[in-house]
């Protein structure tokens, strides 16, 4: 028997934006050299600004998600993971084959959205697919509402749910898992919400409901924490970090450091040309001065594994 999955998303838009802190001249540019998110450690991002600025290095401060949004008390367990100074970009609930994406807005005058999706099986009529007590209780305790007006929202995604999909019982996907043909019907619904998100609530809900939780790096300004009930992963909750991109321009080369204040960070060396290539000991060298100049340890470098790209 297949297991179901429940996922309820509690999202901020990915708008990308930034200020410096500083100037960066940019240059034309060809080919680079890249490489997958490494976190080092523990790192005082305040210090690597300041050392960055008395390198000479350009320093960019960078916002992932415009949304995301911070509790409104300190979540001490939390706080000593990742720090003070975080917003929760995505909470995931996991229950059957149905998710609910919420996304949230800072801007007071932005409602909030709430999209169902959801695999059903194909014995049971789409409508009944939906478990409304529990997307009811999961909503009531991802915002301040009462049972009512959740009730009303859930009878708005059904609803929609059904209009998206036509009244046919039908299935609307056929798929090969082990060898076996599955019948499965997709649905999704959009509704808008305009109560108050509660972060306390909802961390309060997987961490009680939690035998063990696992923190995990994404990339520069991002991580994820996952929760199980024994093997059973119950939910994740997506953060967004303080972020920051340190630039040198050596040459014709522009090295780009991104960095966030749990230590993660990923590496760019774009060229003036395309289709060049310089050596390894080249480029490696410029970036182990970066990272003494910057508090790192330089041998770090060579645990990055570099990616060439002749055109980019």
């Amino acid at each position: 028997m297949n297991q179901k999955i429940m996922s309820i998303f509690i999202i901020g838009s990915f708008l990308l934006a930034f200020g410096a802190t500083s100037g960066c001249i940019e240059i034309p540019y060809g080919a680079s050299y890249s490489c997958d998110s490494l976190n080092l450690g523990k790192i005082d991002l305040d210090d690597i600004i300041k050392r960055a600025n008395n390198a000479g290095y350009s320093v960019e401060h960078k916002v992932t998600y415009s949304g995301g949004l911070q509790p409104e008390f300190p979540i001490k367990g939390l706080n000593e993971k990742i720090g003070n100074d975080y917003k929760i970009a995505t909470v995931h609930y996991f229950y059957n084959d149905i998710g609910l994406v919420l996304s949230l807005n800072e801007v007071p005058q932005r409602e909030n959205s709430a999209t169902l999706t959801f695999r059903g099986s194909n014995d049971i009529p789409l409508g009944q697919e939906v478990p409304d007590d529990w997307v009811t209780e999961m909503l009531m305790i991802s915002f301040d509402m009462n049972r009512q007006d959740a009730g009303n929202y859930v009878a708005s995604l059904k609803n929609d749910l059904k209009l998206e999909n036509g009244q046919t019982n039908e299935p609307v996907m056929v798929w090969i898992e082990n060898g076996d043909t599955i019948e499965s019907k997709f649905g999704n619904a959009k509704v808008w919400i305009s109560e108050k998100s509660d972060i306390n609530s909802i961390y309060d809900y997987l961490e009680d409901g939690s035998t063990n939780s696992s923190l995990y790096f994404n990339y520069p300004g991002s991580c994820s924490e996952d929760f199980f009930n024994g093997d059973e992963k119950i939910g994740s909750i997506d953060y967004i970090l303080p972020l920051i991109t340190v630039t040198r321009i050596n040459g014709n080369h522009t090295y780009r450091l991104n960095i966030d204040d749990n230590g993660t960070v990923s590496i760019t060396v774009k060229l003036k040309e395309i289709e060049k290539e310089i050596p390894e000991s080249e480029y490696k060298a410029v970036l182990k001065e970066m990272f003494v100049n910057l508090g790192f340890n330089p041998e770090q470098v060579d645990d990055f594994e570099f990616n060439y790209d002749p055109y980019h």
